[in-house]
């Protein structure tokens, strides 16, 4: 093959995979059917190959098509990413993001942090989905998801620590006046402990600590058990108990003075807050800048005072 395949001839063949129809792939690209029929056959002409099996109702990959979409995909995303790449080295980043983060650390961390970058990128727009579900970036078309807790190992994604994060046992002053606060992590038995259980199976979590060097899980007993953890934070400044909070949302609670931390010298292993986005060559401007957004506020959040026990 000496001629090069045309760029629009490509990208009507990704169309037509994708979309499984020379119409809807035609709407798509603003072409007439036909004229995308003859882009991809021209395509098939130069290549020397079919790719595509077509019949009245329905157009399905050849072997040959599947390879070469897999790579098709891959150039027009790096050249679409290089046009990125120019245009922001002028204009700045510009686009569309989609975000993926857990409840929680979206609404009481996250939001600050989107705000401030759309205030210094506003070429960025951003698509926020909040959910404790992990979600799969390729598949879901998700450009950057945050996530706590030890990775396993991909291939196919780039993860980058933002910070680390404190769990703190915590509590209302007026709770430990009348309770008292607990010397060691067994004396948690007689308080009102505020328990979180997984939404989707249903594990309560135990409350972990640091003793005697070792991480050690404990079963925290108490009136009171949920599947979200704000509502775990509103009982505590109510003074219905005791939880064991992250610092995200404890921290400024606790620089108020509207919550007091005990067990300072048994906290756990802090646990890693981290920015997942999918490996390729080229990395888009607009995630580029997002990532880097996020581990500098990261790295704030991992400078900020941390909280002292009351005695």
């Amino acid at each position: 093959m000496n001629e090069l395949p045309p760029l629009a001839s490509i990208a009507a063949f990704v169309q037509v995979a994708e979309r499984g129809a020379f119409h809807e792939a035609s709407k798509a690209l603003a072409l007439s059917p036909s004229a995308t029929s003859k882009a991809v056959s021209r395509l098939e002409e130069l290549l020397g190959t079919k790719l595509l099996q077509r019949t009245t109702r329905s157009v399905s990959l050849t072997p040959e098509g599947e390879r070469y979409l897999e790579g098709a995909r891959k150039v027009l995303d790096e050249l679409s990413l290089l046009g990125e790449e120019v245009s922001a080295s002028t204009s700045g980043p510009k686009g569309r993001l989609r975000i993926s983060a857990p409840s929680p650390l979206g609404r009481l961390w996250l939001a600050d942090v989107i705000a401030d970058f759309l205030a210094q990128w506003p070429g960025v727009e951003i698509d926020l989905t909040l959910t404790d579900r992990l979600s799969d970036l390729a598949s879901e078309g998700i450009d950057v998801a945050i996530r706590s807790g030890v990775l396993s190992e991909s291939t196919h994604l780039i993860a980058r620590k933002l910070y680390e994060e404190e769990l703190l046992v915590c509590a209302a002053p007026n709770y430990w006046e009348q309770q008292g606060q607990p010397q060691h992590p067994d004396d948690l038995k007689g308080h009102r402990c505020l328990s979180f259980r997984a939404a989707q199976t249903g594990r309560i979590f135990p409350w972990v600590f640091t003793i005697d060097s070792q991480t050690q899980r404990r079963t925290a007993a108490g009136p009171f058990v949920v599947d979200e953890g704000e509502m775990i934070l509103r009982m505590v400044l109510e003074g219905a108990g005791v939880g064991q909070l992250p610092g995200y949302m404890a921290r400024r609670h606790l620089a108020a003075g509207a919550l007091i931390e005990a067990l300072k010298d048994y906290r756990p292993p802090q646990t890693p807050i981290s920015a997942l986005y999918l490996d390729r060559r080229l990395l888009s401007p607009r995630i580029r800048a997002f990532v880097d957004h996020l581990a500098k506020a990261g790295h704030q959040m991992s400078r900020a005072p941390s909280a002292k026990a009351e005695a």
